[in-house]
């Protein structure tokens, strides 16, 4: 790794520590599903928010080997309306699970929701550990929110199958998308500037590309 690229990741990390978050930084996705699954204490309940990223590290894949109580809004036997329900309470959850859809160098989270449990559950959940690779630090929050509406946007619609204008040509189309044939991705917009209850949210940055 190159030196101008550590120096952005400690100055990321140390903002993060600023606006009362903690954070670490680890290599490898092997060493961060490491350090979250033991912040987790058997027993305890986990929400989470859609996230590549978490599947991508293998931290979804671990969470349901039965030793905690996992709302899984995806088990493919759900209706709509028992997804949505799962979503709810995982919010609530002793633990609470995401992506973000970027970071900072001023330690800001930005994220927005489709649904809308990713914004509640970062912002309300007891405990948030997030999972990020270092390709979603961005100089400030204008390059963030930039970020996911003509990247991760388009990607994920493209991934999950979601009818949007984004997906055909990596352009927001912000009043288009209120058309009734499309089905928004970007409904709510979450920016974390602090944390005034220190030590809610742990944010993991791994050296690596993971998500959109």
């Amino acid at each position: 790794m190159k030196s101008e690229e550590v120096g952005i990741i400690l100055k990321t990390i140390q903002s993060l520590k600023r606006n009362g978050m903690e954070a670490f930084f680890y290599e490898s996705s092997d060493q961060a599903k490491k350090s979250v699954l033991a912040m987790i204490p058997p027993g305890s309940s986990v929400g989470m928010a859609g996230s590549l990223t978490l599947k991508q590290t293998g931290i979804l894949n671990e969470l349901m080997c039965g030793k905690w109580e996992v709302y899984n809004q995806y088990l493919p036997q759900l209706t709509k309306e028992e997804s949505l329900e799962i979503r709810k309470r995982g919010t609530l959850a002793d633990y609470f699970l995401s992506g973000t859809n970027a970071v900072t160098l001023n330690g800001e989270l930005i994220n927005i929701s489709g649904m809308g449990n990713k914004t509640s559950g970062l912002a309300y959940a007891k405990k948030v550990i997030i999972v990020a690779g270092v390709n979603k630090i961005v100089r400030d929050v204008d390059e963030g929110i930039k970020r996911v509406r003509f990247y991760a946007a388009p990607m994920n619609a493209k991934r999950l199958g979601f009818k949007t204008p984004c997906r055909e040509n990596g352009l927001c189309d912000y009043f288009k998308c209120y058309a009734p044939d499309f089905k928004r991705m970007c409904n709510q917009l979450l920016i974390i500037e602090g944390e005034g209850e220190k030590g809610r949210i742990t944010v993991f940055l791994v050296g690596q590309e993971l998500g959109f």
